[in-house]
């Protein structure tokens, strides 16, 4: 059992490092986001052109 443990510690991040790799995550996150929005208003406004 103790041969386990001490596996998972060996695995184990501190606090901070977690916060900078969900900090890296969430601007990925927003960036990604703000691509599709952009992308949606190029096709809403190519599609009032086509069909007006």
């Amino acid at each position: 059992m103790r041969d386990d443990s001490k596996k998972t510690t060996g695995n184990m991040i501190s606090m901070e490092e977690y916060l900078k790799k969900r900090q890296a995550i969430r601007q990925r996150e927003r960036a990604q986001k703000t691509k599709r929005e952009q992308e949606a208003e190029t096709v809403l406004k190519l599609t009032e052109l086509l069909y007006v």
